[in-house]
């Protein structure tokens, strides 16, 4: 006798990623430059710096790239909060999708730069608001605070 399960579950299947949607929700005009940097940063599981994006997008599109146009979409893509930009401490400018987490905290790997969200900790909007304070009392006015840890990631110490 063959049983129906009156709740099936979906597939498991990612929503395709939407760069020209994304970017009309941001205020961006959608641009052929725009939609594959975008979708470079997306589909890259690491921070790629701009000499990195540049390389991508020639081996993406077959065609070199102008470098103030990747510049320019790079630092559009930050405003309007699409992808994140981290200077390491070699200096050098590092591009990544935004990372969005519950409790706007980070991890970053100092070899791959790879960015993780921190789980959610209750002690640690108490601590952030004495740290407020403490500078508040110094004259300093903290509009938003983030935490970014940095280490080695399990791929990296292995």
């Amino acid at each position: 006798m063959k049983t129906i399960n009156p709740h099936p579950k979906p597939p498991l299947v990612a929503a395709p990623f939407d760069s020209e949607s994304l970017l009309r929700g941001s205020g961006l005009r959608v641009t052929r430059a725009a939609q594959t940097v975008l979708e470079l940063l997306e589909h890259n599981s690491q921070p790629l710096t701009h000499e990195e994006v540049a390389a991508a997008c020639t081996a993406a599109t077959g065609e070199a790239p102008d470098r103030v146009t990747i510049y320019r979409v790079l630092d559009r893509l930050v405003e309007a909060g699409l992808c994140d930009r981290r200077v390491g401490p070699d200096r050098v400018n590092r591009f990544s999708r935004h990372v969005e987490t519950a409790s706007g905290n980070t991890f970053e790997c100092d070899q791959c730069h790879k960015v993780l969200a921190l789980p959610s900790d209750p002690e640690l909007p108490k601590v952030m608001g004495r740290l407020g304070k403490a500078l508040r009392k110094q004259g300093i006015d903290t509009r938003h605070t983030a935490l970014t840890l940095h280490g080695t990631c399990g791929d990296c110490a292995r």
